[in-house]
């Protein structure tokens, strides 16, 4: 009996000391299906390769970010992301160009292939934004694309696209959404030039 009580009392201990961590969701940038509209076949004839993003160490790491107010940043807690921004923006941008097929061959920067043209991209913003008090919210995607010609380095043409979408749900789940959406926004403006500048 007494050993009983002493199971019980050890058990009640226990799980009194344990802490609950809550699980942290993963959230993951997803594009919807990119239909490719009348393009230019000025570049058919050409291969490109895409390098890997520039961007702050920000959104090379998993944690997830977000601005409030006056531009203090802050990271959720229990949200991250399932790839870093830097890579997953870097591969939408491979997959986007290479089902538009404005060139030839779309290799990302790994290949070992020998391309005519690199692009390169730079993620000046990739953000959800809070006013002061948190009642409203909007994502905000700004992104450069350079065109350069691989043999001579120059610089055939380069542009800054961006897209703000307001966010419905004032939390990690609606910022995706609102980033999913802005991003879908920008590639297609980046794919639209890239286009006329082939024409």
């Amino acid at each position: 009996m007494i050993r009983l009580i002493f199971i019980t009392i050890f058990l009640f201990l226990l799980t009194g000391c344990t802490t609950v961590t809550p699980a942290v969701t993963e959230y993951k940038i997803a594009l919807k299906t990119f239909e490719p509209s009348v393009v230019s076949s000025g570049c058919r004839d050409k291969s490109l390769k895409i390098s890997q993003a520039f961007s702050s160490n920000s959104l090379m790491s998993l944690q997830m970010y977000y601005v409030q107010g006056n531009g203090k940043i802050y990271s959720y807690s229990q949200a991250k992301w399932n790839n870093s921004p830097n890579q997953e923006i870097t591969s939408q941008t491979l997959k986007v160009l290479r089902d538009s097929e404005i060139f030839k061959y779309t290799q990302n920067s790994k290949s070992r292939s020998i391309s005519d043209l690199i692009l390169e991209i730079n993620i000046v913003d990739f953000m959800q934004y809070y006013n002061k008090d948190i009642t409203e919210s909007n994502a905000n995607v700004v992104i450069s694309l350079t065109l350069i010609e691989a043999k001579s380095n120059k610089v055939v043409a380069s542009k800054t696209f961006s897209a703000r979408e307001e966010v419905q749900a004032l939390n990690a789940s609606g910022g995706v959404k609102g980033l999913d959406i802005a991003l879908d926004d920008v590639l297609n403006q980046g794919v639209e030039y890239l286009s006329e500048i082939c024409k």
